[in-house]
């Protein structure tokens, strides 16, 4: 009797590897999926999940746009409590993951922005010539997203030196394992030269 169908080897789960959750933020903060309304948006979802497919890069099978979405979300939130946590004292070190999460937190609070900048000016001055209480939000909103980018310009900075930080210790480590070694060697071949006298 042959086996059933639905009693056939199971689907293994496939998570998200750590270069998959890469892949797919760089392809969200191209593509901008959550910029497209009217129905659009998971299409816009769906178009990101088959550019990721087609990339060899990337380890996944199968990708639905929903997922691609749902994903996309939790890392941002996962990035959302790890900036919590910093705020609280806690020492975190980013990856390429989680900066490019807080790159796409920092685009999408722009573009909001922007959005109401935007808005701001369609609305009709006063008459009188004297600023209305809209033209002074837009100026505060102009320069609370000009804030915004210098913010994000410093955080790229500070994540490019902590880098090379991290990289010069791990030099610094290196040479002094080394060295530690070598003396260990000097310090057997003495004992050896000692132990046959």
């Amino acid at each position: 009797m042959p086996p059933r169908p639905e009693l056939a080897e199971p689907r293994k789960r496939k998570h998200f590897t750590e270069n998959d959750d890469i892949l797919l933020l760089k392809q969200v903060i191209t593509d901008e999926p959550f910029r497209h309304g009217g129905g659009k948006v998971i299409d816009k979802w769906d178009k990101v999940a088959e550019v990721l497919l087609s990339s060899p890069a990337f380890s996944r099978e199968t990708l639905a746009g929903k997922t691609a979405q749902n994903r996309t979300t939790l890392l941002l939130a996962k990035k959302k409590n790890a900036a919590e946590a910093r705020l609280s004292g806690v020492e975190v070190t980013l990856s390429e993951k989680e900066a490019l999460a807080e790159a796409e937190i920092a685009e999408a609070a722009g573009e909001t922005v922007r959005k109401l900048a935007v808005e701001r000016l369609k609305r009709p001055a006063a008459e009188d010539g004297e600023p209305t209480k809209g033209t002074k939000l837009v100026k505060i909103v102009g320069i609370l997203a000009e804030y915004k980018e210098k913010e994000l310009a410093a955080k790229k900075d500070q994540w490019e030196a902590e880098r090379a930080d991290r990289i010069a210790l791990e030099r610094g480590r290196l040479v002094v394992e080394r060295q530690r070694q070598i003396d260990n060697q000097r310090l057997i071949e003495v004992l050896t030269v000692l132990a046959k006298k």
